[in-house]
């Protein structure tokens, strides 16, 4: 069934000592939006990683979300994550294999999420931060962006974010977010985010894809559907949802799918809800079919647009 290469740090036995979470916030979350943005370790070939801090404040002060993540530079000495998400890829998979971090028990990713809990625990980017040993190196070049938003926080913003969330309860989780900047969309990003454990999610040939997300795992496919000769889906993910955000925002109308590559053709569910093999929905030989996450979309855009249509 795979066609791609298993990689030699992401085989399909799962890493049992990570403990770190990929999961978005579940359900609706919308607030005030900030966001930063700076390059660090520049060499005389690269400008750097990107290290990015999003924080979004209710309407009462208090701050509901914090994330951090980081890219890769260019010209990275692993090839294969060159421009890669380190939150959302298999590169934390790729982490455990290195002895020391394997002794530290801890990968980058933990060390985010131990910055963020201290801000969301305290409602604060102001003060020092506790670092986790281990996984303080990227740390220290994303701590900047704490004392930059801190003095931003404060001050109104003319950027809302809109977040929906929604465990489909095999495996795959879809998380919507969208900025809105002075009353216009300016972003639609959607993505499907696969579970934490190989255990969670039902079809066998997604669980390597355990604490990745779709858009962001550099050898992420879909697998072929029961009856098509060829694959299903001849776009790959990551480049639908690039052209669901670039007609959104020309359009300003989440809703709006009419057109896009594989929104037509025979819908046969969700196809990647099944256990086993002879449990799978099983469409005609060369027959379109709908891409089955434009329906798991439309989902929450609805419920993002209705609420955008409040507030704007």
């Amino acid at each position: 069934m795979e066609t791609q290469q298993i990689m030699p740090w992401n085989e399909r036995e799962e890493v049992s000592w990570l403990k770190y979470t990929v999961q978005p916030p579940l359900g609706y979350l919308e607030g005030s939006y900030y966001h930063a943005e700076r390059r660090f370790g520049k060499t005389d070939w690269s400008d750097g990683h990107l290290g990015e801090l999003t924080v979004v404040k209710g309407d009462d002060g208090s701050i509901l979300f914090a994330e951090f993540n980081e890219t890769t530079m260019e010209g990275y000495y692993n090839r294969y994550f060159e421009g890669a998400d380190k939150r959302r890829s298999d590169y934390g998979i790729w982490q455990a294999s290195v002895p020391r971090q394997a002794a530290a028990g801890v990968v980058l990713t933990d060390g985010l999420l131990h910055v963020e809990k201290q801000i969301l625990s305290r409602q604060s980017l102001r003060g020092d931060f506790d670092m986790l040993t281990g996984a303080s190196n990227s740390m220290r070049g994303l701590l900047p962006l704490v004392k930059e938003l801190a003095g931003k926080i404060d001050m109104d913003s003319d950027s809302r974010y809109y977040s929906a969330a929604e465990d489909f309860g095999y495996g795959i989780t879809g998380w919507l977010q969208v900025v809105v900047k002075n009353g216009k969309i300016v972003s639609c990003f959607y993505d499907e985010i696969f579970a934490d454990t190989q255990e969670d999610i039902w079809y066998p040939e997604l669980k390597r894809y355990y604490r990745q997300s779709k858009y962001h795992s550099p050898c992420f496919e879909e697998p072929n559907i029961p009856g098509w000769q060829n694959h299903g889906f001849f776009i790959g993910f990551r480049k639908l949802m690039d052209m669901l955000n670039e007609r959104v925002t020309e359009s300003q109308d989440l809703l709006n799918i009419d057109g896009l590559k594989h929104t037509d053709g025979q819908n046969i569910g969700a196809v990647w809800d099944r256990h086993a093999e002879n449990e799978r929905p099983v469409g005609g030989c060369g027959a379109p079919v709908r891409y089955p996450v434009w329906d798991n979309y439309l989902k929450l855009a609805e419920q993002i647009q209705n609420n955008i249509k409040k507030t704007v």
